[in-house]
């Protein structure tokens, strides 16, 4: 007596296989084949199981809270920026009486890390947007930094609202709206982060 095997019961149920052998097995199954029967009972109960797993599944809302608690609980990378020290700034050097009140332009050298961030603050009448060009150096080498660095300007609760990639010679250049405070953070490979407050310039 001829019997089938799972891949022809499995085509069966879901009504893939062909007509000859669907009316093979049917005929089959009409002669009252013991062994087949069973057979048959098991798998048509696969599709109808299948079918009923979506109502299993939880809603979509929920599986997005569950998500959102464990992205919550994991571990707050810590600190790896180092904070720089003011070596210089132009506004606390005595000018001339006659170019007192000419220059719209300031400077600040921080250092940190064997960086020294030389940056220079100006702003272009009518705009009140301030261009920030700077150069990061290396202080050991008394050369450039080798390899870009990546400079980032982002607000007290370190919400970056501009980015730029320090050219080969260290040069950078960002132009921004003044807000208060606002800080500056220099990558450089193989040494922590460098950063820098830059506070006041509102009042600049």
């Amino acid at each position: 007596m001829q019997h089938f095997s799972e891949h022809v019961w499995t085509d069966f149920v879901r009504g893939a296989s062909g007509s000859e052998i669907n009316a093979d097995i049917k005929a089959h199954l009409a002669e009252g084949c013991l062994q087949c029967k069973p057979e048959h009972e098991l798998w048509s109960r696969v599709p109808r199981i299948a079918a009923e797993e979506a109502h299993y599944a939880p809603p979509d809302n929920l599986v997005r809270l569950v998500k959102l608690g464990f992205t919550r609980k994991q571990p707050v990378e810590p600190k790896t920026w180092t904070l720089a020290n003011l070596i210089f700034d132009s506004s606390t050097q005595p000018l001339l009486a006659g170019v007192r009140g000419a220059l719209s332009t300031w400077q600040v050298i921080y250092s940190a890390e064997g960086l020294a961030v030389d940056m220079h603050f100006g702003r272009r009448a009518p705009s009140p947007a301030i261009h920030l060009i700077g150069q990061v150096l290396d202080q050991n080498e008394v050369q450039t930094l080798p390899g870009n660095a990546t400079i980032e300007l982002s607000t007290e609760l370190d919400h970056v609202i501009a980015t730029t990639v320090a050219s080969d010679s260290g040069e950078f250049h960002i132009e921004f709206y003044p807000k208060d405070p606002l800080w500056l953070l220099v990558k450089a490979k193989g040494r922590n982060a460098v950063r820098i407050p830059l506070k006041n310039l509102k009042q600049r």
